[in-house]
């Protein structure tokens, strides 16, 4: 049998190199191969053409009885329909690693029927009560952590905030692009979001730092954003890692990042801004972490200038499974299905 992994996107490709790293230490005798379509906006091109096989979608893998496939799950999810479909007609076993944390179950939704894999791995209690909601069997929803927070948290110590409020690191989400795949506009974007961030910082006498989602890489959409009070810098994650990122900044804004989650358990100040008349995205585990979601940029404004606004303990117990184990659970669960 072969332990095959689809690697495409940016959370979902560190995740499952992580999990193929750890497969190939735990179960040595494991055949693993990985297998991409080239959208890998995080990882150097040397890298992948070193270490992956490019796939054509449009034709299949080449599964045989009793492989494994493993993916992500990324909008609007044909690449993985595909493979799902693949693995039922060769009768291998495909797994999603759904590693967001309060992951949206709509991604498994096609034209009002649910396309599912043997088996989704989710990250924390809201992903899983999201996909029990949304009509998925328990018996399909493995409990298994973050890899990838667990494996980012490894490398961290945690840091104390100096509190000399200079420096606002603004972490941009693609927005406009996530509520179109959503069907549900939100009414705000990252642009606009990106301009109250400068008019603030002038109020606050704080400098901004963006950094660019890996999907803008190549946009310059946020370069226009400067202001004769503060300075204004944009950057990537080619120009610094996200740890790097986090500790130059003294707040960290965002729309619904992942990252906010990291911020605050580096001991960071910390601030969701969702300025919409809808329920913000991912507001109860933002909630549940300690982490404010604010909805107005007078809300956001007092929350900074508050001397109560000061970092917390970020108890990930609460929300994540298997905190710091999630490698070892994940290793034990394809041994499992090998036999």
């Amino acid at each position: 049998m072969k332990v095959y992994f689809f690697v495409t996107g940016n959370l979902a490709a560190e995740t499952l190199l992580i999990a193929a790293n750890e497969l190939k230490s735990k179960c040595p005798d494991l055949a693993v191969e990985l297998l991409t379509d080239g959208v890998l906006p995080t990882l150097p091109n040397d890298f992948v053409s070193s270490k992956m096989k490019p796939h054509n979608i449009a034709k299949e893998i080449g599964l045989k009885k009793g492989d494994i496939v493993i993916t992500g799950m990324m909008w609007p999810g044909d690449k993985e329909r595909a493979i799902f479909r693949e693995a039922r007609e060769s009768k291998a076993k495909s797994i999603v690693l759904l590693q967001d944390i309060s992951g949206d179950a709509n991604k498994f939704m096609y034209q009002g029927e649910l396309h599912l894999p043997d088996h989704i791995c989710v990250s924390d209690t809201l992903t899983y009560e999201n996909l029990i909601n949304i009509g998925i069997p328990k018996n399909k929803v493995v409990s298994l952590g973050s890899l990838y927070l667990d494996n980012l948290f490894k490398e961290i110590e945690q840091e104390s905030n100096n509190n000399n409020n200079k420096r606002i690191g603004y972490l941009t989400v693609p927005n406009l692009s996530d509520f179109k795949n959503w069907g549900s506009d939100y009414g705000y974007n990252e642009i606009e979001i990106g301009k109250e961030l400068v008019e603030l910082g002038g109020r606050l006498n704080m400098d901004l730092i963006i950094r660019k989602h890996p999907k803008e890489l190549a946009s310059d959409k946020y370069d226009y954003l400067g202001s004769s009070s503060i300075k204004c810098e944009v950057t990537s994650h080619k120009d610094a890692s996200i740890i790097d990122f986090i500790s130059s900044c003294d707040v960290v804004v965002s729309t619904y990042s992942t990252t906010l989650i990291i911020a605050k358990k580096m001991g960071k100040k910390v601030v969701s801004y969702q300025p919409t008349s809808n329920k913000p995205f991912r507001g109860d585990v933002y909630k549940r972490l300690g982490i404010p979601v604010t909805k107005s940029i007078e809300e956001l404004y007092s929350h900074l200038l508050s001397s109560s606004f000061q970092q917390g303990k970020c108890d990930l117990d609460s929300v994540i499974f298997n905190y710091n184990h999630s490698g070892e659970k994940f290793s034990s669960f394809i041994d499992e299905l090998r036999y």
